[in-house]
């Protein structure tokens, strides 16, 4: 059992107000806001360079066994199309139980060296008598 903070990846990526548009379209949200939505930070990761590739690799996990476990968020100051940010992901804890793995994952998205996102998530790799 892992229970203590490791930083598994950093990286950066700025807000881009095309795909901030683009994400609000394909959620159905028609604003003029300059502040991105809530669920953004899954864009941020994705496009920041933590694919789900690197993040099973970093994990050690088969990627045809991960399950997506939980996911939450806690805005800390409002995100703005314009603003660099810098996100560390740490693993904060790992367990094996009944054949399962479950990693718990925090995210820090950071502009200007303050914390301005946090995002928890639990990732899980299920392995058994009927994985291939």
């Amino acid at each position: 059992m892992t229970k203590e903070k490791v930083e598994l990846y950093r990286y950066t990526h700025r807000i881009e107000e095309e795909k901030v548009q683009a994400f609000k379209e394909a959620i159905y949200l028609n604003d003029s806001n300059s502040e991105i939505p809530a669920t953004y930070a899954t864009v941020i990761d994705f496009q920041g360079g933590m694919s789900f590739e690197k993040l099973t690799d970093l994990l050690t996990f088969d990627p045809s066994c991960v399950l997506h476990g939980s996911q939450q968020y806690e805005y800390r100051k409002p995100i703005y199309i314009g603003d660099n940010i810098e996100a560390v992901v740490f693993l904060i804890g790992k367990t094996t139980k009944k054949g399962m793995t479950f990693a718990k994952l925090e995210t820090e998205y950071n502009r200007d060296g303050e914390t301005v996102l946090v995002s928890r998530s639990t990732v899980i790799e299920q392995k058994g008598v009927t994985h291939v």
